[in-house]
């Protein structure tokens, strides 16, 4: 019996999923068309549902194609084989599996497997707490998908299409009049469509943050089933520091100025309200910190050095132009804060179009400056003290920016690489694009007014 081994990469896929993938697919969109059909009578925007599948599933394909045919290997690949080998185990040697399932990485449990019949994971992902918890998400995908690679990746992109959808709920709950650009924004940003398609941690990262919101938005915002949503809010909590702890952090500033606002509101002196928000932000930064330092591990230290380290790194001729330069710092707070507009112009724009040295990053480029035209447009057309009423009088909007602000800050600073910024960038780019869209539309609405 020939050995099982992982290459990081797959020659082409077996002519069992060219076959399957489109009767996966058929019975996904009938699903769909089912609880499609079920709520648009009662919830008019439910008339995206299925087509929002539909393109995050193509995405899915493509997303595959690519990393096939194109990039020939890479992490995908690697989450896949690892997967793989511990589906294998589940299926071989059930109680071994649950032994590492339950106990995490070891030596020990690496020799649990085997290359004849279940295969090794790789080791950099399967000693790696972060990656590991990703691979064992995936082992009900791929038992779903007989380990095919392009079948998981179709199931595992509908699973998280979950999320998204609950961010468009929430945003169209709030502004129902702009359900369809909402949609774009949301449910159709290409970058979005295809980075977080994939067998990925972003494609986690991505839905757990929706989720993260909608849950935030059902417990604290309009208070309901307080029990059940106060249990969800806690496994998505999980979910993120497992995987990504600086998101938490990202999301806390926002998320505390949102449950405060209406008291906020209620202040009527003008002075103290708008004194209020900042201190709000400083109390919700010190607050996040404290928990991810005791929880999650998170270490700003650590952080910022290996920031500073890559930045430096960046600069060397080794380089072939995809790494970006926001200047050298020292990795301390103050340091950061000295180059934070370089890092935060990155997090939210960049790739420039004239930095996008192949197809993807051009179309990513593409994108971009879209986004920097809209804002620039909104800058320019109205008036600054008109702009801080609408996005101080609109909660929603509130926490958009300050988590967009927040998050491309850390990803500016820590990542000098585009492909890594562009995968990075998705777990905020629907919530800083509503933002966009919403201001403006509300900002045309108070001029004609």
């Amino acid at each position: 019996m020939n050995e099982i081994k992982n290459f990081g990469y797959l020659d082409n896929l077996e002519l069992s999923e060219y076959i399957s993938f489109p009767i996966y697919i058929f019975f996904i969109l009938l699903i769909s068309y089912w609880i499609q059909q079920k709520n648009i009578k009662k919830y008019p925007i439910y008339k995206f549902y299925t087509l929002g599948v539909f393109v995050k599933l193509i995405g899915a394909i493509v997303f595959c194609l690519v990393y096939i045919y194109v990039y020939k290997g890479g992490d995908t690949i690697s989450y896949f084989e690892s997967a793989r080998a511990l589906t294998n185990l589940f299926l071989e040697k059930p109680l071994d599996f649950f032994k590492v399932m339950s106990e995490g990485p070891s030596v020990e449990n690496y020799f649990l497997f085997n290359g004849k019949t279940t295969g090794y994971p790789w080791a950099y992902m399967f000693y790696d707490q972060k990656t590991f918890f990703v691979i064992k998400l995936l082992v009900p995908f791929m038992l779903l998908s007989f380990k095919g690679y392009m079948l998981t990746t179709i199931l595992f992109s509908w699973a998280s299409f979950a999320g998204i959808w609950r961010l468009y709920i929430v945003f169209s709950n709030h502004y129902l009049k702009y359900y369809k650009q909402l949609a774009v924004a949301i449910l159709f940003l290409p970058s979005v469509v295809f980075w977080g398609s994939g067998i990925l941690k972003d494609t986690i990262t991505l839905s757990a943050s929706c989720w993260y919101i909608y849950i935030f938005y059902k417990l604290f915002i309009i208070r309901e089933k307080p029990i059940k949503n106060f249990l969800l809010l806690i496994i998505i909590v999980f979910v993120i520091l497992s995987i990504k702890p600086y998101i938490l952090y990202t999301l806390l500033p926002g998320s505390i100025v949102w449950i405060f606002y209406e008291k906020i509101l209620n202040i009527k002196n003008i002075l103290i309200r708008y004194l209020i928000i900042p201190v709000g932000l400083l109390s919700s930064l010190l607050i996040g910190f404290f928990i991810l330092t005791s929880i999650g591990g998170f270490d700003i230290n650590k952080l910022l050095y290996e920031a500073s380290e890559k930045q430096s790194d960046l600069k060397q001729s080794y380089y072939s132009g995809n790494s970006f330069d926001i200047g050298t710092y020292e990795p301390t707070i103050a340091g950061a804060m000295g180059v934070s507009p370089a890092a935060i112009t990155a997090g939210l724009y960049r790739p420039f179009l004239w930095e996008s040295k192949n197809v993807v990053m051009l179309l990513s480029g593409i994108e971009n400056f879209i986004y920097l035209l809209i804002s620039v447009f909104i800058i320019m057309k109205f008036k600054f003290r008109k702009l801080i009423k609408i996005i101080s009088g609109n909660p929603l909007l509130l926490f958009c920016i300050i988590y967009s602000v927040f998050f491309s800050l850390i990803v500016g600073l820590s990542t000098a690489n585009f492909g890594a910024l562009v995968r990075f960038r998705i777990a905020y780019l629907p919530e800083f694009v509503s933002f966009l869209l919403i201001t403006y539309y509300l900002m045309r609405e108070n001029k004609s007014s």
